[in-house]
């Protein structure tokens, strides 16, 4: 699964997405089902920490698989 990290707490699954649009100092995230999200970030910070925070989800599965501890 990959999902766009949009702000701290705030996430949405690349499948729902249907467009990323900066306007006016922020990015409108439009979903499939006619919603919006917005977010200060432009689309190259957002694909840069999605990309950070699923590298760091896959990292911690391995520690996990392999016994070890997540701190």
């Amino acid at each position: 699964m990959v999902f766009l990290l949009l702000e701290e707490s705030m996430l949405v699954h690349v499948g729902r997405v249907l467009a990323l649009v900066r306007f006016e100092g922020e990015t409108a995230v439009l979903l499939r089902d006619g919603s919006v999200m917005a977010t200060g970030f432009t689309p190259p910070t957002i694909a840069k920490r999605s990309g950070r925070f699923m590298e760091e989800g896959k990292e911690r599965a391995r520690v996990l698989r392999q016994g070890g501890k997540i701190l």
